[in-house]
């Protein structure tokens, strides 16, 4: 990706060593953010809700970044961790639980290699990088939320968000402080605050979010050592080696993985009770009585149950009209969530995505030789197509399987009629793929063949979203073109 050419003006330049931004959130999208802003000399600001991210803790979920996110681990030279990167290990594949066989993942080469780790873990990782690289310019608020931004001033407001005492230097404990910025960047997730203001304050700015995954889903960690080994070998898998998948049609659906301290962790969704540990647990052991350990069910039954987790989370896809606003941007879930249904091994595209945004404001600011007044239009732009076609390729993923679909709650009957639309579609594209990759397997792939190109990140979104309309846009042509003709006989017919 280079970056964009930017038309110059003359007068003002630009000098980011004067330039303060201000980031919300501290997850992996905020850190990295901190990284890139730093880099190029601004002084930067991070703000969080929550508390400093350590692994396992409960805020964290697994968190899976194909070759696409990876890269800019490459490109900071954030070796010093082990979760991803050239210094971690690469997933190798998905076992199936319930049906005992591994879908293998291709980790041969660096341009197409994913990773799976712990969310806090990585962004309590990467956090740490910054506070020692860039210790007089990057600061971390903890416990600290953005309540308000004034957009023509460029001074926003933070306060304590908890109980809990914030950083005292930074805020008093009874009062809300101003907070100058010349960028502002919302990296604080799919409940943004940032984006909230944008849309109360931005004419024309838009969010819906098209379809939202009725089943919920909550983080489980450090699971106890089971008395028999749910797989033979699994002892002897190392870390972030395999995701183990056990999914069933009309049953909770259980992802696991093992982290890089050798503690067991994941994702539970579906479960019918998530207020009562006992019938968690009982509902899990229902469901595979033969493959998932009594020990896990009880652990993950009282894990999820815990009063203080609030209600299950829910995934969604999220759309924006602008990724933008005043001296504003978006990255991430806050400007473009996806559920977990794309992606390798259907592992999901966020993460991923998320960084892609990250990426693409470094080389905005590079290209636009950090002149805020353009960067954030400037950002929006080049992101929207990559966005929407990353978005059309999870909705068509998420909206394939019938049972899973059933599930889902859409925001109007448009979408549902999209969805129907979406996958003739997709079954066009299949079928003269499939069709035209078997007479000549050389010159053409299938649609799945094409899917799999998004594990190389040299490929991009966009890209695939035209190699399959490739394949059905003749199709459809041909098939107005012979109703169209239809039609003008008929009424040639009528006139005679």
């Amino acid at each position: 990706m280079d970056a964009p050419e930017v038309e110059e003006e003359e007068g003002r330049r630009w000098d980011p060593t004067t330039l303060t931004a201000v980031v919300v959130g501290a997850g992996p999208t905020g850190a990295l953010a901190a990284h890139y802003l730093a880099m190029r000399g601004y002084k930067v600001e991070v703000y969080d809700k929550g508390a400093r991210p350590s692994p396992g803790d409960a805020a964290s979920v697994p968190l899976v970044l194909t070759s696409r996110g990876a890269i800019a681990f490459e490109e900071l030279g954030l070796d010093g961790q082990r979760r991803v990167g050239p210094t971690a290990t690469p997933l190798r594949g998905v076992w199936d639980m319930v049906g005992r066989r591994l879908r293998p993942l291709d980790s041969s080469s660096a341009f197409r290699r994913t990773f799976v780790t712990d969310r806090s873990g990585l962004a309590a990782d990467v956090i740490r990088a910054a506070e020692q690289r860039y210790p007089n310019t990057v600061r971390f608020h903890f416990n600290t939320e953005l309540t308000r931004a004034e957009l023509k001033n460029r001074v926003a407001g933070a306060r304590p968000s908890t109980s809990e005492p914030a950083d005292a230097a930074d805020v008093n404990a009874s009062a809300e402080i101003d907070v100058p910025y010349d960028l502002l960047v919302g990296a604080d997730g799919l409940e943004s605050t940032v984006r909230r203001i944008l849309k109360a304050k931005v004419k024309d700015f838009g969010v819906i979010r098209p379809v939202e995954e009725t089943a919920g889903y909550r983080a489980v960690s450090r699971l106890p050592r089971p008395s028999r080994e749910p797989l033979t070998g699994f002892y002897t898998h190392r870390p972030q080696e395999y995701v183990y998948d056990w999914s069933a049609p009309g049953k909770p659906s259980v992802r696991l993985y093992i982290d890089i301290d050798g503690s067991v962790g994941g994702l539970v969704s579906g479960l019918r009770r998530w207020d009562d540990a006992a019938a968690a647990a009982a509902e899990l052991q229902a469901a595979y009585p033969d493959s998932f350990p009594e020990e896990w069910a009880a652990a993950v039954g009282q894990q999820v149950s815990s009063p203080a987790l609030g209600e299950p989370r829910h995934a969604a896809i999220l759309q924006c009209s602008q990724f933008y606003g005043p001296r504003t941007v978006l990255l991430g879930d806050a400007a473009h969530a996806v559920t977990g249904a794309s992606g390798p091994m259907g592992l999901g595209q966020g993460p991923s995505a998320a960084v892609e945004s990250v990426r693409t404001l470094a080389l905005v600011l590079r290209g636009a030789q950090d002149d805020l007044d353009k960067v954030p239009e400037v950002y929006s732009n080049v992101r929207g197509d990559a966005v929407m076609a990353m978005q059309m390729l999870e909705f068509m993923e998420l909206t394939r399987d019938s049972e899973r679909a059933r599930r889902l709650k859409f925001a109007s009957w448009w979408f549902a009629w999209s969805a129907f639309v979406t996958q003739g579609f997709r079954w066009l594209a299949e079928t003269v793929g499939g069709l035209l990759s078997a007479v000549m397997p050389k010159t053409f792939l299938s649609a799945p063949q094409v899917l799999a190109r998004l594990e190389d990140r040299r490929i991009g979104y966009s890209e695939v979203i035209k190699m399959l309309q490739g394949y059905a846009s003749p199709v459809v042509a041909l098939l107005l073109g012979a109703i169209f003709v239809g039609l003008f006989m008929a009424f040639n017919r009528a006139l005679a």
